[in-house]
């Protein structure tokens, strides 16, 4: 009820604020209500989760052993890491030290060539003629002198052959590698039997100068080895 001027009575403002505390009764009692259902039906879906699966504790204890055998893998991991890591490095030091090795000995032969080739250059220098070489012409020398030696006794011998002595041995002549030719006759009557063919390479054998004539080669080769006479050329 409102007054003359429009402005509301104390009756009628007493009755609007009970109508607001009503209205505000009304939404908390309903909001209880509201809350009451919400903590049965949570209630309910727990016992029904509690009968079909594991419950909380066993949860939480499988967490935990999931969560210690996650830690057990990382140790065991980290270890790994460590040992590939020591033994990478135990590796690539080997490899180093082996690579070291072989780099020296390189350095060392490459040293000791180098070192060969410039006292071979200096000796070269002070010795025009090497000794290996020295040797040899010492040796070439010798057997030549032997040769020499020899063919002078085996040529005095047959000197004092004659006609006569046709089967009489003959002293052997060597050639000038100081070996006896394979043709080289066991006697004069041997010789003498040799027909043209066979006379020309054994004169050939001594490196004597040959002739078309057999004759002319027997007697080149009676005068070879130190016989005094000579047959008739035909």
């Amino acid at each position: 009820m409102s007054s003359n001027d429009g402005t509301a009575t104390p009756r009628a403002k007493t009755q609007d604020e009970t109508e607001t505390v009503r209205t505000a009764i009304g939404a908390m009692s309903q909001s209880l209500v509201d809350l009451e259902q919400s903590f049965s039906t949570l209630n309910e879906k727990s016992a029904a989760l509690s009968t079909t699966g594991p419950s909380v504790q066993d949860a939480m204890r499988d967490l935990e052993t999931l969560r210690k055998e996650m830690r057990e893998q990382g140790a065991k991991g980290d270890k790994d890491i460590q040992k590939f890591k020591q033994t990478a490095g135990d590796v690539k030091t080997q490899i180093a030290a082996n690579l070291r090795n072989e780099i020296l000995e390189q350095i060392r032969m490459e040293i000791a060539a180098q070192v060969k080739l410039q006292v071979d250059l200096q000796i070269q220098e002070q010795i025009p003629v090497s000794l290996s070489q020295q040797s040899l012409d010492n040796k070439t020398q010798l057997q030549i002198a032997n040769t020499s030696l020899a063919n002078s006794a085996a040529r005095k011998k047959n000197a004092g052959l004659r006609i006569q002595n046709l089967d009489e041995s003959l002293a052997p002549v060597l050639r000038s590698d100081g070996t006896k030719g394979k043709l080289f006759p066991a006697d004069l009557r041997s010789l003498l039997s040799y027909d043209s063919v066979h006379v020309r390479e054994l004169v050939k054998d001594y490196e004597l100068f040959d002739d078309d004539v057999r004759e002319v080669n027997l007697n080149r080769f009676l005068g070879h080895i130190g016989i005094l006479f000579e047959v008739v050329v035909v």
